[in-house]
């Protein structure tokens, strides 16, 4: 289970920076400077929070969801509501990883842009 949630966040960790146009900003050799600010106002957006969160709410739901289908058949709604626990609870903290990818990504491209870059892509 735990070598699934290190693959997605390895993969996350798989930035491509932003594209942008060097002729749009006034002072183009301050570029590298501006983006490692930039990151790292973007780095406030936290990667465990946001998993721990959205792990926790998914992760619940899903066990109360699979505890009450299970109630009435044969299986044990116990190994049921944890089966549900556990999934709900991987694809909540995935879920929250590529969320804070995508927010993080915002944050620095707007960043950029407030800068006097023109982000292309």
């Amino acid at each position: 289970m735990w070598k699934y949630l290190l693959l997605a966040l390895a993969l996350t960790g798989c930035a491509s920076r932003p594209l942008i146009d060097p002729r749009s900003s006034a002072h183009p050799e301050n570029y590298y400077a501006d983006e490692m600010e930039c990151a790292r106002i973007a780095e406030d957006v936290s990667y465990a929070k946001n998993m721990a969160v959205k792990g926790s709410i998914q992760g619940g739901g899903s066990a109360l969801l699979a505890h009450a289908l299970s109630t009435g058949s044969n299986r044990s709604s116990g190994a049921s509501a944890l089966a549900g626990l556990l999934t709900g609870l991987v694809m909540g903290m995935a879920d929250g990883a590529y969320t804070t990818y995508e927010r993080r990504e915002k944050i620095l491209r707007t960043c950029l842009g407030g800068r006097g870059y023109k982000v292309l892509e």
